[in-house]
């Protein structure tokens, strides 16, 4: 596909009486190529370099047990309407909400090579969006206010993409990176961030004295190394 298509404004419109318009994975990337993308990925999966971000909201359990189903909707909604405008905004694509999180993938199919960099920009922008929210609408629930906030993990290497599974599909990274990722986010407390060491050492920013520190992931026999920011 070589023809310039138009997402946003005026000339837009004779694109989306043909059904053209943004992705809902990533508005920077139109359903043609999102549809084709999906095509190929039904023949084969692929390996890719990328960065993965998950985000979760801290103390989600406590607070289905304390808030009406309106308010948890209400959270819901604000969660991943802001993580989706972060991640956009800096490239990534909002690969699937499960529940209470989020898993963001970054040079894909958008190529980047400063995508870490781009992820953490990412996780700090959902950070500053829901931080303060979290900790105002969510006070009350039984939770202490240190508990109140966004966790996020991130983590870089090669992982695979494609579509699997046979009777129900699913079009999404998988590997080691992502389970490190989604290990990192569950350890992370609230308002922070965590970075495995092949992330930091792949930052730009990694310039400043990091806080360096060992965490015990499920399913990993030792300690891994991780970075807050």
């Amino acid at each position: 596909m070589h023809v310039p298509i138009v997402l946003r404004g005026p000339l837009s419109v004779p694109f989306r009486v043909f059904g053209v318009r943004p992705s809902r994975m990533n508005p920077n990337i139109c359903t043609i190529c999102e549809t084709m993308f999906e095509h190929v990925m039904r023949r084969r999966s692929i390996e890719i370099e990328a960065t993965i971000l998950f985000a979760d909201i801290r103390g989600y359990t406590t607070l289905t047990q304390a808030m009406d189903a309106a308010a948890l909707a209400r959270l819901l909604n604000f969660f991943y309407d802001e993580c989706a405008t972060a991640v956009w905004l800096h490239d990534g694509l909002l690969n699937k909400a499960i529940g209470d999180s989020i898993l963001a993938i970054f040079n894909f199919p958008l190529r980047h090579g400063d995508h870490t960099d781009l992820a953490l920009a990412a996780a700090r922008d959902i950070q500053a969006r829901c931080h303060a929210r979290c900790k105002q609408e969510l006070a009350g629930y039984g939770l202490d206010v240190a508990e109140l906030g966004v966790g996020v993990g991130i983590d870089r290497g090669t992982t695979t993409f494609g579509e699997f599974g046979t009777t129900h599909t699913d079009l999404t990274a998988v590997g080691q990176v992502v389970n490190r990722a989604a290990r990192l986010q569950s350890v992370a407390a609230a308002g922070e961030i965590l970075v495995s060491e092949a992330a930091w050492e792949a930052l730009a920013a990694a310039k400043a004295v990091p806080q360096r520190r060992e965490v015990q992931l499920k399913g990993y026999g030792a300690p891994q190394v991780a970075y807050a920011c």
